[in-house]
């Protein structure tokens, strides 16, 4: 038994900022230093979008942190480039994102993803 509340239904909950987004999600193979791409697929998503806490956006590189990173708090589990897959991009009000890091809190049910604007 959990002494934590299950607060994962907020994350969908438009008084309290969520959002609809889209996920462009890859798979593919290295060849020469490019990326080719195997397989595409469009994933929607609801979540909260909003600027990274001070403490959070200490985590990052000095230089990374003025390229517009956004934490998205959503069920919804997004991907970093690993094995076949490359980095998921959001699309989140008509702006572009690239996943540069994932938090996943599987135990509460959701992640917190760090993306970077495009």
């Amino acid at each position: 038994m959990s002494l934590m509340p299950d607060v994962t239904d907020l994350l969908h909950d438009p008084d309290l900022g969520a959002k609809e987004f889209i996920v462009l999600r890859r798979t593919g193979e290295w060849d020469g230093g490019r990326f080719r791409v195997k397989t595409s697929e469009t994933i929607e998503g609801t979540g909260i979008m909003v600027p990274p806490s001070a403490e959070q956006l200490a985590t990052f590189p000095e230089g990374e942190r003025r390229k517009g990173i956004v934490a998205i708090y959503t069920k919804t589990i997004l991907h970093l480039t690993e094995g076949e897959d490359i980095a998921d991009d959001v699309t989140w009000m008509g702006e572009q994102y690239k996943v540069i890091r994932v938090d996943r809190l599987d135990e509460y049910g959701y992640c917190i993803a760090y993306a970077q604007k495009r």
